[in-house]
């Protein structure tokens, strides 16, 4: 058994270890950014950026998008942004970046600095932004994947997927850090600042990914919005920075002056296709992995004298079937990933790490195991409407019994996705705060 003061600890180890300021830090002092030094516009976007600017430094002119206020270096400025949802602020950001991106001009180059959260801090949608969230979000309650959401997202996008990156006429090096599994930077945070192959036919691509879109709504049951049904009308024209004025005026929830951005004039498609063929130069690194936070907390546990085993693949599907692997395994156990959750139409407060901490619950149930899972962003699905935003949750085999004796049903909490409110009622809920980092969610099980 692990206890709960052991287990946040080791949290906090791993936060400290994944300090996204640091590796930034060390990826602009490397030989493959040498040359850029001193040249470089900057963007940072997601749940690190940021740390991620500060690792940086200062700039001539850059953008960081991010879903809480916090101090940036010299020459950048700070957006916050909507998470997980997107809404004006994100239309917002995005009209911004796409200024920021097409005034670059040589000699400049542009380093882009993407982590987890950037799919919805980021956003042009092609459409309707009302329809985009409500695709999205009805995709998400069915128990799609990440990469399948990413795909849905790109296909209702004027930036993600590398168009942002066509709208750039100078060589772009992007850092990333990884939650997705794959650890692809042209998936992390739907990539929108790495220009993906055969990006000189952007059309193919955008009707290729409206297919692919549209096949993947089809197998959940998800109506397709109007920007899949039939091809997105082209532009009327106007500059990003003149739908950025509209939207600071109050174009309602972004939707009107998104639809002026993401429309594109046959001149801007051919202008951003050649300055794609012109650059030779652009990066894409990988800063650290989906796993990096587990192998963190790992490292941790093992120097506090655990003899802990790390899991090597990540938890993927279904939330209860991981709680079953989970319990069943023997000694500690370090494990991380994404399990799905399927939200039933009535579902209550909660988020993945505290449904699977009440479904492992009742799996340990009277045993001498206990278990903390948590998101290693420090933020687990929705705000609470009446209390702190959990990380997650610590778990042991009195919690289920603890639950029924404080006159909740967790069988029905743990039906209804209605967590939260039952593990707060014992006290087995973790808060933290947001750390900066943003990896998979991680489980230490003993």
């Amino acid at each position: 058994m692990i206890d709960r003061a052991l287990a946040e600890a080791v949290f906090a180890d791993a936060v400290r270890a994944c300090d996204p300021a640091r590796l930034v830090r060390e990826a602009v002092a490397a030989p493959a950014l040498a040359g850029w030094l001193g040249g470089w516009w900057g963007l940072a976007v997601g749940k690190a950026a940021l740390a991620m600017a500060r690792g940086a430094g200062p700039v001539a002119r850059g953008l960081v998008i991010a879903p809480v206020a916090g101090e940036v270096p010299a020459g950048w400025d700070l957006i916050v942004a909507a998470h997980p949802v997107p809404d004006a602020r994100s239309v917002r950001a995005g009209a911004a970046a796409l200024a920021l991106f097409e005034d670059a001009a040589p000699p400049l180059r542009v380093l882009a600095l993407v982590s987890g959260g950037a799919s919805s801090l980021l956003e042009v949608p092609r459409g309707d932004l009302a329809a985009l969230v409500a695709t999205t979000s009805a995709l998400a309650a069915a128990g799609a994947p990440i990469a399948e959401l990413n795909a849905v997202r790109t296909a209702l996008s004027a930036i993600k997927g590398g168009q942002l990156a066509a709208r750039c006429a100078v060589p772009i090096a992007t850092l990333a850090i990884s939650d997705v599994v794959g650890d692809d930077p042209a998936v992390i945070g739907s990539g929108p600042t790495v220009r993906p192959p055969g990006a000189a036919d952007l059309a193919a691509l955008r009707a290729a990914g409206r297919s692919r879109a549209g096949e993947i709504l089809d197998a959940y049951g998800v109506a397709r919005p109007a920007a899949l049904r039939a091809r997105a009308p082209e532009a009327r024209g106007g500059r990003a920075t003149r739908a950025l004025e509209r939207i600071d005026g109050g174009a309602g929830e972004g939707g009107a002056a998104a639809a002026e951005i993401g429309a594109e004039t046959a001149a801007a498609a051919a202008a951003a296709t050649a300055a794609a063929a012109a650059i030779s130069t652009e990066l894409a690194v990988l800063l650290a992995p989906l796993a990096a936070f587990a192998e963190a907390a790992h490292a941790a546990l093992v120097a506090r004298g655990v003899p802990a085993r790390l899991l090597a693949t990540p938890l993927v599907g279904d939330v209860h079937a991981v709680a079953a692997v989970l319990a069943a395994t023997s000694g500690p156990l370090v494990a991380w990933g994404e399990p799905t959750v399927r939200l039933p139409a009535a579902h209550g407060q909660g988020g993945r790490a505290q449904q699977l901490a009440l479904a492992l619950a009742a799996l340990l149930r009277g045993g001498t195991r206990s278990a903390l899972v948590i998101g290693s962003d420090g933020v687990d699905g929705p705000a609470p409407t009446s209390r702190p935003t959990p990380a997650g949750a610590f778990v042991d085999g009195t919690t289920w019994d603890a639950i029924e004796a404080a006159e909740i049903d967790p069988a029905a909490a743990l039906a209804r996705c209605a967590a939260g409110p039952a593990l707060a009622a014992v006290g087995a809920l973790v808060v933290t705060g947001p750390t900066g980092v943003n990896h998979a969610d991680l489980v230490l099980i003993a």
